[in-house]
């Protein structure tokens, strides 16, 4: 579990938390924090674990950074406790994974199960990491582009469209065409 917890520890700080240890007995856990939101991050072995665990660990955690809580301000609105487990869940278990995060009660959950990989534990932050920019693309020669995509038009009726001529003239050999 340490190796779960600490690589989404420091997914999360790379995405610009900051995220402390949490000494609360019997339960991997930390809290993170950020300009616009607070949680926690708790970690189990298996998806039934976190079933049987979940609501009790939770309250345990709240109890203990109640007054964090309540300093928070606005940022106390948009809470959450992350939930996740190594091993992947049966059919079963997955309904109640998503019963949880459907539990609007508190604060807001997030609860995956199958972090095995650096990429599992990523997808399951997801809905807490910031926006990626776009992809930058290559410049595209459009001109180019039409003609490669109007292959079904005579060439006189795609050369007369790009060189702008009048429409009346490109309608006159669209005419001719049909």
């Amino acid at each position: 579990m340490t190796d779960l917890i600490e690589e989404a520890a420091r997914l999360l700080q790379d995405a610009g938390f900051e995220v402390q240890s949490v000494d609360v007995e019997g339960l991997c856990a930390r809290v993170l924090e950020n300009d616009t939101l607070l949680g926690f991050l708790l970690v189990y072995d298996t998806a039934g674990d976190l079933l049987a665990r979940w609501s009790g660990d939770t309250d345990r955690l709240v109890a203990q950074r109640q007054f964090q809580l309540r300093a928070a301000g606005t940022k106390a609105w948009n809470s959450y406790v992350l939930l996740l487990a190594r091993d992947r869940a049966g059919y079963a278990e997955a309904i109640a994974l998503s019963s949880i995060e459907e539990d609007l009660a508190g604060l807001r959950k997030i609860a995956r199960a199958g972090c095995l990989h650096g990429s599992d534990i990523l997808r399951a932050l997801l809905p807490l990491m910031p926006l990626q920019s776009a992809p930058v693309l290559d410049a595209v020669d459009s001109k180019e582009e039409i003609r490669q995509r109007t292959t079904e038009l005579a060439p006189t009726v795609v050369e007369a469209f790009l060189s702008a001529a009048d429409s009346h003239i490109v309608f006159q050999l669209l005419e001719k065409e049909i």
